[in-house]
């Protein structure tokens, strides 16, 4: 058996720990900001064109909840079970091992996350810089400025951080649950009673209403966040179901208000040609002034979920370091409670994106890699509660619920295999890869890790 090395029993006394500090609204306010994004402004044109019925486009949306809903009940057991910061890759490592919890860990960490908050940083940059008048070419500026002004404030603690959050998040809601009401209030529900002349049927529709759950799920995602900041959540056993399945309940409840809107004032056809459904609401309510209106309401939207990215995203590569599967300095944590090297890493590479702008290529290989790594996570259960039955939460019809999950995940996964081997192809090598690195760390007969990286 390997003895640990000096270099990781001296840095061992340097970590700190991360604070037990965020509470149920801190944590709800995390999940639905993260949750609630430029998603709900681009997805339901593509679902309505898809489906080209009204009742199909909004029972996609309900199996999109109900979808959220079982692997809101999976992570709610893992992270009660590990409330370690990192998520998956925690529960990934305790069931199969380090190095598959470095493949997920640095995946997630490093590459699926840094795109997506540069996606959200450049769509940000584009509303900011249409309300502020900046020419189109140079709105991806915008986007890079605010990526570096959120990787400030969330470098300056944790209580900055969640106070920006608590703030954009509850804009946010109180801007869509605005639409809502101007829907209902203005609308005559002409949108119900229209239909796609090119809308499938039969088995057709079954194929469509696949293809536009892609888009759904990808709308819902991101309630597992929560299990990244778990080892900041006070009284984790109690508060992180509440958190994700109260995330879940709250997004599940506006989408589906948010679509019920979009038919109430719009015709089908109008909500598939359109990008931004709840913004041409808003303009087809309030006339002339509904581009400042759209464009700030945008802009409300995506800052949420741009900081609650930005918090979140580190705590994945500080756990990878703490624990050995990583270079030791990204585990240092400032006074302020922010794992500081790991936020400049993520800051920098999310920033770097935005402004090369080559994220958009990397956005579709970054789902395609989540469906196997989820997949993956939600399969650590079972081997996790062999191991060990008791939980301070455990998930109902244990086994079905998870294997419901992994199952529509595989179908998801089998569906893009057949109409995009090439990307398939990427995002397995992509994994292959940091297969590879992870023979990097030194483990001890027993499977634990006993030497560090860098």
């Amino acid at each position: 058996m390997l003895r640990p090395c000096f270099f990781q029993c001296r840095f061992s006394r340097l970590v700190t720990e991360l604070k037990r500090s965020l509470r149920l609204v801190d944590g709800l306010a995390m999940v639905v900001g993260i949750m609630v994004g430029s998603g709900i402004f681009r997805t339901p044109g593509l679902v309505a064109a898809q489906l080209g019925r009204p009742w199909l486009a909004f029972l996609a949306w309900v199996l999109g909840g109900a979808l959220a809903l079982l692997g809101a009940l999976c992570f709610a057991e893992l992270a009660t079970r590990y409330p370690r910061a990192g998520g998956k890759y925690v529960y990934v490592r305790e069931a199969f091992g380090p190095r598959a919890g470095f493949v997920v860990g640095w995946v997630e960490g490093i590459a699926i996350y840094p795109v997506a908050i540069a996606a959200i940083a450049v769509v940000a940059g584009e509303y900011a810089g249409r309300l502020a008048g900046v020419e189109p070419g140079h709105t991806r500026w915008v986007g890079v400025g605010l990526a570096g002004v959120f990787t400030a404030i969330n470098l300056a603690g944790v209580a900055s951080g969640r106070w920006a959050q608590n703030l954009a998040t509850g804009a946010k809601i109180l801007a869509l649950a605005g639409v809502v009401v101007l829907a209902f209030v203005a609308g005559n529900g002409a949108g119900w009673r229209s239909t796609l002349p090119t809308a499938p049927t039969g088995g057709a529709a079954l194929v469509a209403l696949a293809l536009a759950f892609q888009a759904v799920i990808w709308t819902y995602y991101g309630y597992l966040d929560a299990a990244k900041i778990a080892e900041e959540v006070v009284d984790p056993g109690r508060t992180l179901p509440r958190i994700l399945l109260g995330g879940i309940a709250i997004a599940t409840t506006l989408y589906l208000l948010l679509n019920a809107a979009f038919f109430q004032v719009l015709t089908i056809d109008q909500i598939a040609a359109s990008n931004l459904a709840p913004g041409d609401v808003a303009a087809a309510v309030t006339g002339a002034r509904g581009g400042r209106l759209v464009a700030g309401m945008a802009v409300l939207v995506v800052l949420a979920s741009l900081n609650g990215n930005i918090f979140v995203t580190p705590r994945v590569i500080f756990g990878l370091a703490r624990e050995g599967l990583g270079p030791r300095w990204l585990a240092l944590v400032n006074a302020g409670g922010t794992p500081w090297a790991a936020m400049v890493l993520v800051g920098a590479v999310a920033i770097a994106l935005a402004a090369t702008g080559t994220f958009e290529s990397l956005l579709g290989l970054a789902i395609t890699v989540v469906l196997v790594i989820d997949s993956f996570t939600v399969l650590a259960l079972f081997r996790l509660r062999a191991r060990q039955p008791n939980a301070p939460f455990l998930v109902p019809l244990f086994p079905w619920v998870p294997l419901a999950f992994v199952g529509v995940y595989a179908a998801l996964f089998v569906g893009t295999t057949l109409g995009r081997p090439g990307l398939v192809a990427t995002a397995l090598a992509v994994l292959a890869g940091a297969y590879g690195l992870s023979w990097t760390i030194r483990t001890n007969d027993e499977g634990r890790v006993v030497g560090r990286p860098g």
